[in-house]
């Protein structure tokens, strides 16, 4: 079987469509033979000739010898009942009126005899010869579905051939032969005709949008398929999609996947089904990483993928795009990594008020402020194992990338206990403690504080006097050779004067006389202990001076 570039080409040759230009009428000029064919019919039997001449061709006469023949061969037939063919649209062709029944199919050598009007004639070989062929024509081709979809992907084609012999004349079904069927999707697409020439052939649409679908008959003897054959465009639907996501923000630690999962459905004949055996795109990406997974949804629609993200960032969803698929609208789920965290170099220290001062670096991994995310918890416990009380939340400083970020905290608390410092855990950073810090100092006290006589006659002595301890091995003791600051406060003053000091004796009493001059409050304190113990401060007591 020839296709349609072939025999389109023999199809010009004898219709007439190389010739060359016609020469002018100035002297003698031989006859032109420029081709001889079937036409677009080569079932009728029928002779084409064309030619040329500066004048009008009166005779024409084909000689036909049998394929393959010997040069010196004798002619099979000949035939010159040739009037002009006005049916190709084309000048200089001629065709017969009265069809050929040769015997054999096959390509016939062929000898033109042609004269024009001025008596010049020339015999001439055709280049191509004479194709005396079966002629095939395909009839009612069809694709059902021509616009596939995903819930209807496969794709019926159907139709009929018959054929013309020109040997006979007689138009009959092509039955039981083969048939070639050019599907883009197919490319090895084959099949065969039943006892009345039609056929049928399924194919589903996997790769491509678009195909062309053709049909061609191929029987075992030479054959023409008509040019009236038409192929049928088959362009695929693609059908909506869409995600539904189990959740849209997880949280992980560092190192740890996070599975991210949905329903994946395409919508077809009306409503949403599942879609099954489709990709879907679980793509993160930063300037420097990325990170993808590409599960496969099941018969359910249902699809789960694993990512592992350097840190908390969005993972894009899609069902990805095919023949009979739209990409699906993007989903988002947000994947929270919670890094590693650490607090080192914690101290703590209590100062003679009982001021309590903790400090540390909290480190995160980041370069960033803290400051802007980060609060730590500076803990007290009785114990050092339960009962942990947040005593103050602080905010920690810029970060040194190599260190970490310093934080400090200052807070009342008891004379003794255990320290921590303590990081909440985030969607983004894990939950971390400090070493834990035992911080003591000895409380004291001054008791019986008086100042006498009072009231007072002005030049007199007022002494100040009173008893100090400190709480040692769970019971308050005195505490000797220390020395215990006399405050004064004048009468309508706000501020206190240093008057003198006290030392303490062996059983903690302490006293000291001043001369009397005003009115005014007196006290005794322990304003400056030692390393290890807290302040004190006696009865403030107020004298009248006479």
């Amino acid at each position: 079987m020839r296709k349609r570039s072939l025999t389109l080409a023999c199809a010009s040759v004898a219709a007439g469509l190389l010739l060359g230009p016609v020469p002018a009428a100035h002297a003698a000029v031989a006859p032109v033979l420029h081709g001889v064919g079937s036409g677009d019919h080569p079932g009728d039997g029928l002779v084409w000739v064309s030619a040329s001449s500066d004048t009008a061709i009166t005779s024409i006469t084909a000689h036909l010898y049998a394929p393959d023949s010997a040069a010196d061969a004798p002619e099979i037939t000949r035939v010159s009942d040739f009037v002009p063919d006005a049916g190709t649209g084309f000048a200089n062709t001629w065709r017969t009126t009265t069809p050929l029944r040769l015997a054999d199919l096959g390509t016939y050598r062929v000898v033109v005899d042609l004269t024009d009007a001025d008596g010049d004639t020339t015999t001439a070989r055709s280049t191509y010869g004479y194709e005396y062929e079966l002629e095939a024509n395909l009839t009612d081709l069809r694709a059902t579905p021509q616009n596939p979809d995903y819930g209807h992907p496969d794709v019926t084609v159907t139709g009929g051939f018959t054929v013309t012999d020109p040997r006979t004349g007689a138009t009959t079904p092509a039955a039981n032969t083969r048939v070639n069927l050019e599907i883009a999707d197919d490319p090895d697409a084959t099949t065969r005709t039943g006892a009345d020439g039609r056929f049928t052939y399924t194919y589903r649409v996997t790769d491509r949008a678009y195909d062309s679908v053709n049909a061609w008959l191929w029987p075992d003897e030479p054959s023409y398929q008509s040019r009236a054959n038409e192929s049928v465009e088959v362009s695929a639907v693609r059908s909506d999609t869409r995600v539904t996501l189990d959740a849209t923000e997880l949280s992980v630690r560092g190192g740890q996947a996070a599975t991210v999962s949905g329903t994946a459905e395409v919508y077809v004949d009306g409503a949403w089904k599942p879609l099954a055996g489709a990709t879907v795109d679980e793509i993160w990406s930063s300037e420097s990483a990325g990170a993808a997974s590409r599960p496969v949804t099941g018969a359910d629609g249902r699809f789960s993928g694993q990512l592992t993200l350097p840190r908390s960032g969005t993972v894009e969803v899609q069902v990805r795009s095919g023949t009979l698929l739209k990409t699906s609208e993007l989903r988002t789920v947000k994947v929270y990594v919670a890094q590693k965290t650490s607090i080192t170099k914690f101290t703590a220290s209590l100062d003679k008020y009982a001021q309590l001062t903790a400090k540390g670096l909290l480190d995160t991994g980041r370069s960033v402020p803290a400051g802007m995310y980060d609060k730590v918890d500076l803990q007290y416990s009785a114990d050092g194992r339960t009962g942990w009380k947040t005593m103050k939340t602080v905010t920690p400083g810029s970060f040194e990338p190599d260190l970490g970020a310093a934080f400090k905290g200052t807070f009342t608390t008891s004379y003794k206990g255990y320290y921590r410092a303590h990081f909440k855990a985030t969607k983004d950073f894990s939950e971390s403690y400090s070493s834990v810090v035992h911080v003591t100092r000895t409380p004291t006290r001054i008791t019986d504080g008086n100042a006498s006589p009072e009231p007072v006659r002005k030049g007199r002595t007022i002494t100040c006097k009173g008893k100090l301890q400190h709480y040692t091995s769970g019971v308050w003791k005195a505490y000797a050779g220390q020395k215990v600051k006399i405050l004064f406060k004048p009468k309508g003053s706000s501020g206190w004067y240093d008057m003198g000091d006290a030392t303490t004796r062996s059983d903690g009493t302490f006293g000291k006389g001043f001369t009397a001059s005003k009115d005014g409050t007196w006290v005794a304190v322990l304003l400056y202990p030692n390393s290890t113990h807290l302040v004190s401060s006696g009865r403030e007591d107020y004298v009248d001076v006479r």
